[in-house]
């Protein structure tokens, strides 16, 4: 219903009543000219000069209720092939949204796109950057380029001081000399997380789109868009085995839409009628009130054990419930306390030490009988479903900190969670994340003068090495296994 409201004051209306025809070519000036080819909805201009002038609208929100999707129409979109190499983490997540408009004609700086320096939360939303290029910088994962055509927008990056400042600005686009053009006439979803950092795009990418998913998937509304596009990771939705991929294929993600062929060259660019964009990093912090709510996320996982197929059910009550099952049909069931480790030791991440001599001095000591300890060696090792399994099965997850631990979302409700390093930064430490799950949170990091439950470092920064003693171990286990109550059966 959202997408049918007004747009606000100031900001161009998004059609909503577009007709596409069901020509397959289309005459561009006089007949003896030349034709422009159509396929399958998509227009192929080989050269710039034969494309009629777009008129950029929006971004409008497409749903009153839930903020985070957007849409725009005629628009063209670029790569920033500057950012998987920047420091101290790169990411493949920005884009360049090209806007046309005849009012920025007479700005030189109209094709420069802000700096990647700090956070862009809305369209609308002011930056420092402003003063330079004299335009707005468009919001987080798409940053605003103006233009009055596909030709003026390859032409003004190409000047030399546009270049450079794009440059510094480490906002380099491709294609940069574009020669050819391809018009999407299907509406169409851009796709973007950072595939580098799965609990980055946990919380950047899903945390906006879950409640949009539950309505499209769950509550009767259509997918208002027939194709899905992405740059962040090629064959994502056709062939792609990575964690985000995996569960988007999953939860259906978005409905019968097909995933346009990613064709990346330096010459051609991709343009589109209607692009819904997800807003990277709308609801990182969970702090958007009524988004994603313990009904929706709740939802999502449910689908998600069921289509991972996963041995534990998720709450509490139907755990209990299975079990109950399982003792009048005379069948065991094991309450013991299974609690995961992992040491990071086959990665690129902070290490935990001797992690494996603590365990098997643990697993000695008698008040540790009944409890099963599992070390993990590599989880990159593991395909998505096994790393579901592995968390799901587990009562308690003790490991080095790392993106890993957005497999959080397989493990059951009232799962202990505790991320061990030398300085932790986590997505999943959030309060609101835990209380959506029931779950319970600790980190451990340096020791201080205080000392207790730590760990010892190389340095204090998130890359250093640690190790800890057995008595901070022992005093971990026991604290980890005060959180989790009586067995539930």
């Amino acid at each position: 219903a959202g997408a049918n409201s007004a747009p606000q004051d100031g900001t161009p209306s998004v059609s909503k009543e577009i007709t596409y025809g069901e020509f397959h070519e289309e005459s561009v000036g006089a007949p003896q000219e030349h034709f422009v080819n159509e396929y399958n909805k998509v227009r192929y201009y080989d050269k710039i000069d034969r494309m009629k002038p777009l008129l950029s609208k929006g971004p409008v929100q497409y749903d009153d209720d839930n903020g985070g999707l957007h849409i725009f129409e005629d628009v063209c979109l670029t790569n920033n092939i500057d950012a998987i190499r920047m420091r101290p983490h790169g990411t493949t997540t920005p884009r360049g949204l090209v806007y046309f408009t005849d009012e920025m004609r007479d700005n030189p700086k109209r094709c420069v796109p802000c700096s990647n320096s700090d956070p862009l939360e809305g369209w609308d939303d002011t930056h420092e950057d402003e003063k330079v290029v004299g335009h707005k910088c468009g919001m987080n994962g798409l940053h605003a380029m103006f233009a009055s055509s596909v030709g003026d927008w390859s032409d003004c990056i190409m000047e030399k001081d546009n270049f450079h400042l794009m440059a510094e600005y480490k906002q380099t686009q491709s294609p940069t000399e574009v020669t050819t053009v391809h018009y999407f006439l299907n509406p169409t979803f851009l796709l973007q997380f950072d595939a580098l950092d799965t609990e980055t795009s946990l919380f950047d990418m899903l945390m906006t789109y879950i409640p949009h998913w539950d309505k499209f998937f769950r509550g009767g509304d259509d997918f208002p868009f027939d194709s899905v596009i992405s740059h962040s990771l090629e064959g994502c939705l056709s062939h792609s085995h990575h964690w985000v991929c995996e569960v988007l294929h999953q939860i259906g993600a978005f409905g019968m839409a097909k995933e346009i062929v990613w064709e990346p060259d330096d010459l051609t660019l991709y343009c589109y009628r209607q692009l819904y964009y997800n807003q990277v990093g709308y609801n990182r912090n969970l702090d958007r009130e009524g988004h994603v709510t313990r009904e929706n996320f709740g939802e999502f996982r449910e689908v998600l054990f069921r289509k991972f197929g996963l041995p534990r059910r998720r709450t509490v009550k139907d755990r209990k419930s299975e079990a109950e099952i399982e003792r009048r049909n005379g069948n065991p069931v094991d309450n013991s306390t299974k609690i995961i480790f992992l040491d990071n030791k086959i990665s690129d991440q902070a290490i935990w030490s001797e992690m494996d001599s603590l365990i098997s001095t643990a697993r000695s000591l008698e008040k540790f009988q009944n409890f099963k300890f599992v070390t993990i060696r590599n989880l990159s090792d593991l395909t998505v479903a096994q790393q579901a399994r592995a968390f799901n099965e587990a009562d308690a997850i003790i490991m080095a900190h790392g993106q890993h631990m957005a497999n959080a979302i397989f493990a059951v409700d009232g799962t202990s969670f505790v991320e061990v390093g030398c300085k932790v930064s986590s997505l999943i430490s959030n309060p609101k994340f835990m209380k959506l799950m029931d779950g319970k949170y600790r980190a451990v990091e340096a020791c201080d003068e205080k000392g207790g439950i730590c760990v010892d470092c190389e340095r204090i920064s998130e890359e250093s090495n640690f190790s800890m003693t057995m008595e901070a171990f022992e005093e971990l286990i026991d604290a980890t296994i005060a959180t989790l109550g009586s067995a539930e059966g």
